[in-house]
């Protein structure tokens, strides 16, 4: 059994961090680069069991206050200082809602949370619409010292069995580690298969992964006495598993699911092989001294390569290629030092490894320290975010005196987004208090209570809202696209006297179409499902109004041969046919079907656009994305065949071509294509002039 320092071990800590690295970096073909995360879980499993085991042989118990005072030392100085760093970059390069989304990041990750954080964002790590956070990373050690949380003390618990037992400790844990493992795996399977985003960062998903190398290092003594050629094909072995799921992966790959076992069987092939390999194993060229090298720095490039990817966007535009290599250059520039000057210093310096109980108190430590900085921090966000001037009326739009006056629509609200398409031509101050505020347009989602149908695929409730005792009844159907009117339909239903129902679910459309999943991995049946019980509802209920609101999937449609549809104009058609079929299959149990039209798709991210420290209404200015207009016209040819009303939006959004951010004093999208709550609300009564609900 090899003993002693690992040399291939921070080979393999350099393979891991380079693939993630290069992965982000958009530089070569290692689209499945992310799986260096599980092959850091592997090695972290493998190194923390082999020193807890160690110490329970020769001490008979293992020290809990020496644990954590050890992996204070080791992980705490260059997290803080990066992530201190990174809220000063944040601040100083991104958007005032990107620096204040980084700083409510940090506050989680100061308390090892990040991954809670990111999965009640509902963040896909593959497929963000927005800048990703630049603390995103910081996951991967949230799930490590949640397991570190249990995992001690299991090992605490096995030392009292070994007593009983006079069994080896070794011997005792496997069969814990082997639970562990298959039942976290089977729910990883489980749960990629269901909620992608929550699988990818859960803690419970991820166990197994640190479990097997927990695994590989209490079965180590046993492995170390095979031959050394066997060991040795084993790590070639594993080797090519792990470069084999870094070349075939991408972000359509579900993941972590059946998809990890491949990177992290094949990263404890090489931990195990690494024990006694022939020299013509692959450990010979893990420990050539420049690999080591970046091995021994491997934490602070993992902490320090996303937030300066992130940081070197804003300012350059994503990096990719050679730019991505540049700052993959500056990050291992930067890391060597943070390795030099942080993580060895704490590790050694006296007065914290004098005694243990100075160790754990960097844990306090750091929160006193980090907590005050994001305050100031976000102060100085908040102050940036809420600076500015009044709101824009039909009366004052920064015209100069002389200008003649235009000749508004009759319409008040038309005629307040002309006035605002003007301020922002005539270079009028961005209003001081929008609403909704722009530090909340992340949040700014209306409300379905229980509800939440994209999070139940059987038994769906129903939540009766709108009117207490109403005598008539409304349904709303579609996908966020539908929900975004809940505002002003609530309202209307309660002062209609409608009992409303909302079947709403994100990115299942109101026409009769299946959209292939975000990931690409096929088409959405539990969408397919959803639109068939809506329309059973409807069949129920026999509502007096049925309302549709939909937009169509960027990523297609399945075809009639269970095919992936991607052409333009053939997703066009497809989407109009399919909103006639599902008119058609609504109106012999409605009153009235209405369609109410989406309005053209901004270009750009409103909030962040409106952030920008030299932003300008004028900059925040969008035309209609004219591929989104050729959707919603689709659907309103197809509404109209299948008998059904259509009420027409563009107007409450755009004048003469041009769709501004602010109308009046309020930011009308919360994202390029969803109305805000607020404006939603603003315009209740100017939808129902169209809806006449009312009669």
């Amino acid at each position: 059994m090899q003993r002693g320092f690992r040399q291939d071990i921070q080979g393999l800590r350099a393979l891991a961090v380079l693939l993630v690295a290069l992965d982000h970096a958009r530089i070569g073909p290692f689209h499945g680069g992310f799986v260096g995360v599980d092959v850091f879980f592997v090695i972290s499993g493998y190194l923390i069991t082999s020193l807890l085991v160690r110490e329970a042989e020769k001490e008979g118990r293992v020290s809990l206050l020496g644990f954590y005072a050890r992996r204070a030392r080791r992980i705490l100085p260059a997290a803080t200082l990066v992530l201190l760093a990174t809220i000063a970059g944040s601040i100083a390069l991104l958007s005032g809602v990107e620096a204040k989304r980084a700083i409510e990041d940090a506050v989680w990750a100061t308390f090892f949370a990040a991954n809670i954080k990111l999965t009640i964002d509902g963040t896909d790590y593959f497929q963000a619409e927005t800048t990703p956070s630049p603390l995103q990373h910081y996951w991967s050690l949230a799930v490590e010292e949640q397991f570190y949380l249990v995992w001690p003390l299991l090992v605490l618990l096995l030392c009292l069995l070994v007593v009983r037992a006079h069994r080896p400790i070794r011997d005792v844990a496997v069969p814990v580690l082997a639970g562990i493992i298959a039942a976290s795996f089977a729910w990883s399977v489980v749960q990629t298969g269901s909620d992608t985003v929550t699988a990818y960062f859960s803690p419970f998903t991820r166990a197994w992964e640190l479990a097997l190398g927990a695994l590989a290092a209490c079965l180590s003594p046993r492995i170390a006495r095979l031959r050394g050629d066997l060991l040795a094909a084993a790590s070639w072995a594993g080797l090519a598993m792990v470069l084999v799921a870094a070349l075939g992966y991408d972000e359509r790959t579900l993941f972590p699911g059946y998809a990890a076992a491949l990177p992290v069987v094949g990263s404890a092939l090489l931990l195990v092989g690494g024990l006694g390999a022939a020299s013509w194993g692959p450990q010979a060229g893990l420990g050539w001294a420049p690999v080591r090298t970046i091995g021994d720095w491997s934490y602070s490039l993992y902490l320090w390569h996303w937030p300066l990817l992130i940081l070197a966007g804003a300012v350059w535009g994503t990096p990719h290629g050679w730019s991505g290599l540049a700052v993959i250059a500056v990050a291992t520039a930067v890391s060597g030092l943070t390795y030099a000057w942080v993580e060895q210093p704490f590790r050694r310096a006296g007065f914290i490894t004098a005694g243990k109980a100075r160790g754990v108190l960097l844990y306090p430590a750091v929160v006193v320290l980090t907590l005050p900085l994001l305050a100031i921090g976000n102060q100085v966000v908040e102050d940036q975010l809420n600076d500015g001037g009044p709101a824009i009326t039909v009366k004052d739009y920064g015209q100069q005196q002389g200008d003649p006056r235009p000749h508004f629509d009759k319409d008040p609200f038309v005629a307040l987004v002309e006035a605002s398409v003007l301020a922002a031509e005539n270079g009028f101050d961005i209003p001081a208090d929008l609403k909704p505020a722009l530090e909340d347009l992340d949040d700014d989602r209306p409300d379905v209570g229980e509800c939440e149908y994209f999070e139940i695929n059987e038994d769906r409730p129903l939540c009766p809202r709108g009117a207490d005792d109403g005598d008539r009844t409304l349904v709303l159907i579609g996908d966020s696209h539908a929900r975004q009117w809940i505002p002003a339909l609530e309202e209307l239903g309660k002062r209609y006297g409608y009992t409303a129902y909302f079947l709403v679910r994100e990115g299942c459309p109101s026409s009769d179409v299946t959209p292939w999943l975000n990931n690409g991995t096929g088409p959405a049946a539990q969408c397919e499902a959803f639109q068939d019980w809506a329309v059973d509802q409807v069949a129920e209920l026999q509502p007096d109004v049925v309302v549709l609101g939909s937009q169509a999937n960027s990523q297609g449609f399945e075809g009639a041969d269970g095919e992936h549809v991607t052409d333009l104009d053939e997703l066009v058609d497809m989407y109009g046919a399919g909103m006639t079929s599902e008119v058609e299959r609504l109106a012999p149990h409605a009153g009235r079907v209405i369609l109410i039209g989406d309005p053209p798709d901004l270009t750009f991210d409103p909030g962040r656009c409106l952030s920008e420290r030299d932003a300008t209404l004028e900059k925040c200015m969008s035309e209609g994305n004219p591929t989104g207009i050729r959707f919603a016209e689709s659907l309103r040819d197809g509404a109209l065949a299948g008998g059904a009303e259509f009420v027409t939006t563009g107007q409450w959004f755009c004048a003469h071509g041009r769709c501004p951010t602010v109308i009046g004093d309020y930011i009308a999208r919360r994202d390029k294509a969803h109305v805000s709550v607020s404006y939603a609300e603003y315009l209740t009564d100017e939808l129902e002039e169209q809806l006449e609900l009312g009669g």
